[in-house]
């Protein structure tokens, strides 16, 4: 079935006929939310990182990402049941997914991430101010 005309919620609602779900005021401002594994994961500028429930939008857990001083504007990545946060201070952290996702480790890339990584054939490709670095095993 086709959506058209006004799909703007009524005030007090959170969903209608068209929109599954909506959270005001939630979003990040430069990262996209990632989707994966029936989660929405949503980074905020400042380091906090959000994660809900796919079909019902219930907010599962939030927590601070320990960034040192700058804040995110990549999006994050995930791939083999993790998620990359890549930040603005050149750091980027390695989570296990899940309802309340768990830093398993912090990498240090030596320069501002600012750009979004990508993932292809198990190398992750970061753009950093200098440098293009091609993460992953050598073959």
């Amino acid at each position: 079935e086709k959506a058209s005309g006004d799909l703007t919620l009524k005030p007090g609602e959170n969903k209608n006929e068209f929109l599954a779900w909506s959270h005001v005021k939630r979003g990040p401002y430069m990262p996209t939310p990632l989707i994966y594994r029936k989660k929405v994961y949503l980074l905020h500028n400042g380091g906090i990182l959000a994660c809900y429930d796919l079909k019902s939008g219930n907010e599962l857990s939030r927590s601070r990402i320990p960034h040192k001083a700058f804040g995110f504007s990549a999006s994050p990545v995930a791939t083999n049941g993790k998620v990359y946060l890549s930040g603005e201070d050149g750091l980027v952290f390695e989570m296990k997914v899940g309802d309340e996702p768990e830093l398993i480790a912090v990498h240090e890339m030596g320069e501002p991430l600012m750009a979004s990584p990508a993932l292809s054939e198990g190398v992750m490709y970061l753009r950093g101010q200098s440098h293009l670095f091609a993460v992953g095993k050598h073959k």
